[in-house]
């Protein structure tokens, strides 16, 4: 077993009690409190209604669902003037409460276009004190379905690589650390390489580094691969029950020069495994010197999604595809669910317009089962009115949020 989980206790379901955003993009300043159960936000497209579940997410994973840079989630006014951002939400649970905060402040900018933040500081804080990144990760745990998930199905190997990280993030500590060391190991050996006819003793300083990526990749790897296979099993199920069905099957590919390689490891050990990522190392010495970067490796894994027997990236429709990514935040809540003793908030953001009333009402029915779970519509008579009479509605406008 190779998953190292966070230590936990038995304790209540986690969920929101207040969330205060300042200085978020497409966001006034927002500062309310919720309920457990159904909380609904209602409002019209671009007004701030996916911003504020981003920043929710946020407080689970310590970095933006979406964003690839701090400048995509500071509004444009602080990104002008300089000024301080902050998400801020306390999660109850039970009798103990935990109160996650994100805190930048920026530096007016220097250019007329600002397209580049100038940051003065970035802080994570757990009740008050402030940490490290790695530290805040899976403090609370929000797991979003966004429109933008279709990509799990469709898009590139990159978003279905984020996705598997982010998952395991939020219970596996030691994970998260594996893949900061592989980082700096391969940063290190792509240094070297690009500066190869400059160093000494190259061949040695590069077998060091070969020795050190292959043992941090063994751990990602297995790690991965028997995630994969608990998501297996939990998806499956789901997708069935979702499209009346029709099979899901999801297959791990580790990135090692070929197919036949990457199929090979499936089954190895970790010694074995070590010597099989040395090999393909090896194997890619040629390639990897003609472009002066790695070639192979962890950084360069997918995963792959069939949908009835069918490769999803080429065959699957958009309603496939949703149904797909569907499935898999499903799954990844009750793998988040059984690894950290507590259920996960949910939360679903704009996703129910485009699903008939059967899908609609059996996500609604599946999300009622978790302590709390978070709703973005543009038209609350797609949640139904029974269902809204037992939640708690919010309005958004603008970036102003309100009750009712």
């Amino acid at each position: 077993m190779h998953i190292h989980t966070f230590q936990v206790f038995p304790r209540p379901n986690i969920h929101l009690t207040r969330i205060k955003l300042s200085g978020f993009r497409n966001h006034v300043d927002t500062d309310i409190n919720l309920s457990p159960g159904l909380v609904v936000f209602t409002g019209a497209n671009g007004h701030g209604k996916s911003g504020l579940l981003e920043a929710i997410h946020m407080l689970s994973v310590g970095k933006s669902l979406r964003a690839s840079n701090d400048r995509e989630i500071v509004n444009h006014t602080i990104a002008r003037d300089g000024g301080h951002v902050q998400a801020l939400g306390v999660f109850n649970n039970g009798p103990e409460s935990v109160r996650a905060q994100f805190d930048l402040n920026i530096s007016p900018s220097t250019t007329d276009n600002f397209s580049r933040l100038q940051v003065q500081s970035k802080e994570w804080r757990i009740n008050g004190v402030k940490v490290r990144p790695i530290q805040f990760v899976g403090r609370a745990n929000v797991v979003v379905f966004e429109a933008a998930d279709l990509q799990l199905a469709l898009g590139a190997a990159n978003v279905r690589r984020r996705y598997l990280d982010i998952l395991i993030g939020q219970f596996d500590h030691e994970y998260v650390q594996t893949l900061l060391r592989l980082n700096r190991v391969r940063s290190s050996r792509n240094a070297l390489l690009r500066g190869s006819f400059e160093v000494q003793d190259f061949e040695e300083e590069i077998a060091f580094w070969d020795s050190r990526f292959c043992e941090e990749s063994v751990k990602i790897i297995q790690t991965r691969r028997e995630v994969m296979q608990l998501l297996q099993s939990r998806a499956s199920p789901v997708h069935s029950e979702l499209s009346e069905g029709e099979t899901l099957s999801l297959t791990y590919s580790p990135n090692l020069g070929s197919a036949a390689r990457s199929a090979e490891a499936s089954s190895l050990s970790d010694s074995d495994l070590r010597n099989h990522i040395y090999e393909s190392l090896m194997a890619s010495k040629r390639k990897e010197q003609a472009s002066n970067h790695m070639v192979i490796g962890p950084h360069l894994d997918d995963f792959r999604i069939d949908i009835a027997n069918a490769p999803s990236r080429r065959y699957a429709s958009r309603g496939q595809a949703r149904t797909a990514a569907l499935s898999l935040r499903l799954a990844e809540a009750s793998l988040v669910s059984e690894f950290t003793k507590r259920d996960p908030i949910i939360a679903f953001d704009d996703v129910l317009s485009e699903m008939d009333a059967r899908r609609r009402s059996t996500i609604l029915d599946r999300a009622a089962q978790y302590e709390q779970t978070l709703l973005t519509v543009t038209d609350d008579a797609l949640v139904g009115r029974q269902r809204l009479r037992n939640a708690q509605n919010f309005r958004v406008v603008r970036g102003i949020v309100t009750a009712g």
